[in-house]
């Protein structure tokens, strides 16, 4: 039988390289469709098959870059299993053989995981200026962390280098066309602290992120900006709204769309009130996937039963939330935690109620089983559970300042008002959470709409935000604004 199977090994191998040569193709790329499936599964969290795909694809013919690329997925697979120290091993081996890009990508990204995030913005600052597309090769997120973890450590001189040289120097990561809405906000940030409002005006007219945008005019960081024309624009009719679709349309034209893309874009979609198109954006992505032989990803098809969900279709919603739950048995807690907010939304609360619950059993995380006990409270608040409801929020209380995003939205929806103010301005005056608590109460939609649905999260979040006390607390902090979004923080509540 062994042998058998080697012998259809064979055959296949030698079919691989025949339509190679027929379709004019170089053999010695012929490991680059399996490195392709690598990285589709590192996009999904999918580390032991990404690391199997490379490992598969290591004896078949390929060029330098192919090389250099399956050393980089390797050791990002393997830091994604836990294994940093064999992933620096691989990546050091490999970049001394032929130091390349992905190999210093690798060595940044390694170091980011390992928590060395002083040493990561070293590598990127003492790049030379003709090196410094290496940087390209670094994904968005590990950027973010480095700068995000140089902020809370307080080495604010390294981050503002950090933030000045990647985007002067227009850093975009591995397949965008543009630096990273989030890293330009921060330099706009910095540019106001150093008084220079006209050049951090002209770099806002690249900012496209729904909720970002959301920040920019509600947060009293950036009230300098209020009243110039650039900004105070926005606040004009349907301005927001194209903007946000000017987002949407450049990253549909890039040549390569990654699964971070498709996410964006779909949420996008989704934040100025065109849910139906966000639906079919994710059942082209789906297709696609399926197409190319690899899965979708449990994060793509989250946000398609959300996608329906605000269409008014919840038994798609619900339909697509277990069948997520039936195909994928790795999904992390806050996907779970999503999902969960997700059921109850579309009207199962006792799906919604089993599956924090699950969580909750499971977890070993305070955040997490705070996050889950949020979802248990409004659930079983909805069910009419009320001893259930009353032993979880005391549970959540209990629990402290670990996670107060989770208590406002517990005591909101449970119908405990005055408490969920308090818990909001505490909320503002901690600045770890003072960003995310602006955000959170913006406008979103109008509150006059006939649709909307009085026992529903968003419109509890409106009249809390209109209440006078809330708006005397936010006062110091932010203000709120009728933004024409469906809800940049949808996944949140």
């Amino acid at each position: 039988m062994v042998a058998g199977w080697e012998g259809v090994g064979t055959l296949r191998t030698w079919l691989v390289l025949a339509a190679l040569l027929l379709a004019g193709t170089d053999p010695a790329r012929a490991a680059a469709p399996q490195l392709d499936q690598a990285a589709a599964a590192i996009d999904e969290a999918r580390y032991q098959d990404a690391l199997n795909l490379v490992d598969r694809s290591a004896g078949a013919p390929a060029s330098d870059a192919d090389r250099d690329w399956g050393s980089y997925l390797k050791a990002r697979a393997l830091v994604g299993l836990g294994r940093s120290e064999a992933a620096e091993a691989a990546v050091r081996t490999r970049y001394h053989v032929k130091p390349s890009a992905y190999a210093w990508a690798s060595i940044v990204s390694i170091l980011t995981v390992q928590g060395h995030y002083d040493a990561a913005a070293a590598e990127i600052l003492k790049l030379p200026v003709e090196s410094l597309v290496f940087v390209n090769r670094l994904r968005p997120r590990t950027v973010e962390d480095i700068v995000a973890a140089l902020e809370h450590s307080g080495a604010s001189d390294v981050r503002d280098q950090l933030v000045t040289r990647l985007v002067i120097n227009k850093y975009a990561g591995p397949t965008a066309a543009r630096v990273p809405d989030v890293l330009r906000l921060r330099y706009v940030g910095l540019l106001l602290k150093q008084n220079h409002v006209e050049d951090a005006a002209h770099e806002t007219e690249s900012l496209e992120a729904p909720a970002l945008l959301a920040a920019l005019l509600g947060d009293r960081a950036y009230s300098a900006l209020w009243d110039h024309p650039v900004v105070s624009a926005l606040l004009g009719q349907d301005a927001l709204a194209a903007r946000v679709e000017r987002g949407v349309q450049a990253r549909l034209e890039q040549p390569v769309i990654s699964a971070s893309d498709w996410l964006e874009t779909m949420h996008a979609l989704r934040a100025i009130n065109r849910p139906a198109e966000a639906v079919r954006l994710g059942l082209h992505a789906i297709n696609e996937a399926r197409n190319e032989l690899r899965g979708s990803g449990a994060s793509l098809r989250l946000e398609l039963a959300y996608a329906y969900a605000e269409m008014g279709e919840a038994w798609a919603a619900r339909r697509t939330a277990r069948e997520l739950l039936r195909e994928e048995t790795q999904l992390d807690a806050p996907t779970q935690i999503a999902l969960a907010r997700l059921l109850s939304a579309a009207g199962d609360d006792e799906g919604a109620l089993a599956l924090a619950t699950s969580i909750e059993e499971d977890s070993e995380s305070d955040t997490t089983t705070a996050m889950a006990d949020t979802v248990e409270a409004c659930a079983a608040h909805n069910l009419g559970r009320l001893d259930r409801r009353d032993e979880v929020l005391a549970a959540l209380a209990a629990l402290g300042k670990i996670a107060p995003e989770a208590m406002f939205s517990a005591e909101l929806c449970t119908g405990h008002t005055n408490e969920a103010i308090a818990t909001f301005a505490a909320m503002l005056k901690d600045p770890a959470t003072r960003s995310h608590a602006v955000l959170i109460v913006q406008l979103y939609a109008d509150p006059l709409d006939p649709k909307t649905d009085p026992r529903g999260m968003r419109y509890r979040l409106r009249a809390l935000a209109a209440s006078e006390a809330v708006q005397e607390a936010l006062k110091p902090y932010g203000r709120t604004v009728p933004l024409p979004f469906l809800s940049s923080t949808a996944d949140v509540f």
